[in-house]
């Protein structure tokens, strides 16, 4: 749930997403493959090394959640049926299109023809269905598996190119996760025995070494049924200090860092000559309050706190501005993003104060304020103690690691406030469960807003009903979000085909080329120009 890797998602599974709008019927490609030829002549020898700051602790991404692993295999080389471009549409992949039944529950993928493995395998609707099974069977080690279990009836071919998949009811959601997360990689039924240390898939490249804890090396694959990457090799290194990140840029060691650790060196960068992109994430920056504990069990305590803290000011210390503010648990790019809910709790030292008093804490009141080890909390975590001094709240600051603030604040649940990035895309069924570490307890109206609109039969519908669950728990204020984490991407200047933002876990490199153009349909997707 926390940003753990650079690019994102945490170590836990959540309880549920929500899908991209899908229309009912027949999907056309948009990873349509380019005739062989044409590919061959577009690639080229050059290789590129890319920086990063956490370095992937497993090379599985069927049993750890670190997003670091995604980071490089998802897309790369493990690919689904259907994926999230950089833009966060979802888009046939290794299904050609597919239909969805009137009912909403079958789903029928037409499978893309010609595709093969790394290592040769053809891909079949055999493998595809082994896949699906392996996330829901009774000894599946997925980190989402919970999205799949009860929903996902059965899998089954039908003829050579086509795979039906059942649910147990309708479910907008399921698509989304299916194109987002492990759940959906297509695996090599002969290959799983090695995939903690030889990843086998279908994507543009094919892994071919690993050094834990400095870099993993992608090659061009083959075999990929696509067009071939304008790149030979990409490596990932990884750092230990943004100082030495930045200095391995400027030094021409490494030609990328995939998500710039200081943002205040921005512009020393672009006047360096470097290419910066700045594009939106699924992380949510937030304070988190245990509203079991004291003074927080009341809304109007909350409120308070919400009226007292400047987002502004907070994205200023955190990342240099460049984040967008926000005021639910949603983000840009959400079906249910809301951005009139960023001015719900405007700055009011007065109204903080009155509200403070109508709860019966006219002089405020102590609150600790606990800090996990990453650059956003520790540059906002002072400004928040200031500011709530103002309105009579004592603030304590506590700085922990990143494996106590796991077991004692988000597993234990023992703690008053801190602030982490929900870094999870679209997790607001967390607000469903009274045992989440916040401890809201009044999410009866919450479950069932949430419950109607994931079966709704309308896309309408479903957008309404998430919509106004969304707007129940802004205005009980349960958390105080700031802004969503911004994704800043800086490269050589002659490097183009980089995602844009982060709005999957993967760190997309089929569009990758030193020089060159783009086409119009990457572009479409979201890749960088």
């Amino acid at each position: 749930m926390a940003r753990r890797g650079s690019r994102g998602r945490g170590v836990v599974g959540l309880l549920g997403r929500i899908g991209t709008l899908l229309c009912v019927g027949a999907v056309a490609s948009l990873w349509a493959a380019a005739p062989a030829s044409a590919a061959t002549k577009a690639a080229n020898d050059s290789s590129i090394v890319i920086g990063s700051s956490v370095a992937p602790p497993s090379l599985d991404p069927t049993s750890n959640a670190a997003a670091a692993i995604d980071e490089v295999f998802d897309y790369n080389v493990y690919q689904h049926l259907a994926q999230l471009s950089p833009n966060g549409k979802i888009v046939p992949v290794l299904a050609s299109s597919w239909t969805l039944s009137k009912t909403g529950t079958v789903y029928t993928f037409t499978l893309r023809r010609g595709v093969t493995f790394s290592n040769g395998d053809p891909l079949t609707a055999a493998d595809v269905v082994y896949s699906i099974d392996r996330v829901v069977s009774p000894g599946s080690q997925y980190p989402y598996k919970d999205l799949w279990t009860g929903l996902v009836k059965s899998a089954v071919a039908s003829g050579s190119d086509k795979v039906v998949v059942t649910l147990a009811h309708r479910d907008w959601e399921w698509l989304y996760t299916l194109a987002a997360y492990s759940n959906g990689e297509i695996l090599d039924p002969s290959a799983v025995a090695s995939i903690a240390t030889h990843p086998v898939g279908t994507g543009p490249f094919a892994f071919t070494s690993y050094v834990p804890n400095y870099s993993v090396t992608l090659v061009r694959n083959p075999h990929y049924w696509g067009p071939a990457p304008k790149v030979a090799k990409v490596e990932f290194r990884y750092f230990s200090t943004p100082n030495a990140e930045i200095s391995a840029l400027r030094g021409g060691q490494i030609d990328i860092i995939d998500n710039l650790p200081v943002p205040q060196s921005v512009r020393s960068l672009e006047s360096a000559g470097f290419s910066v992109d700045i594009g939106p994430t699924s992380g949510k920056v937030q304070l988190t309050l245990n509203d079991a504990y004291g003074p927080l069990r009341k809304q109007l305590v909350r409120q308070a706190i919400s009226y007292a803290l400047t987002k502004k000011a907070m994205n200023q210390a955190a990342e240099a501005g460049y984040g967008r503010i926000i005021g639910s648990d949603s983000v840009p790019g959400d079906p249910y993003f809301l951005p009139k809910l960023a001015n719900l709790y405007p700055h009011s030292i007065k109204k903080a104060k009155k509200l403070l008093a109508e709860a019966g804490y006219p002089h405020g009141f102590r609150l600790a304020l606990v800090l996990p080890p990453y650059p956003y909390a520790k540059a906002d975590g002072p400004v928040v103690a200031a500011e709530l001094k103002q309105v009579g709240i004592d603030v304590t600051l506590s700085n922990i690691q990143w494996p106590l603030w796991l077991s004692q604040v988000f597993e234990a649940g023992d703690f008053q406030s801190t602030i982490i990035d929900h870094a999870e895309a679209r997790d607001i069924s967390n607000y469903t469960n009274p045992k989440y570490y916040w401890h809201y307890a009044d999410t009866r109206e919450v479950t069932a807003l949430l419950t109607e609109g994931n079966e709704a039969p309308t896309q309408a519908q479903w957008v309404a009903d998430y919509e106004k669950a969304e707007t129940l728990i802004a205005h009980q204020a349960v958390n105080v979000w700031f802004f969503n984490l911004p994704e800043i991407t800086v490269a050589k200047r002659d490097i183009v085909g980089l995602p844009h933002g982060s709005l999957s876990e993967s760190f997309q490199l089929s569009a990758l080329q030193i020089g060159g153009k783009l086409s119009a349909q990457e572009r479409r997707l979201g890749f960088t120009s």
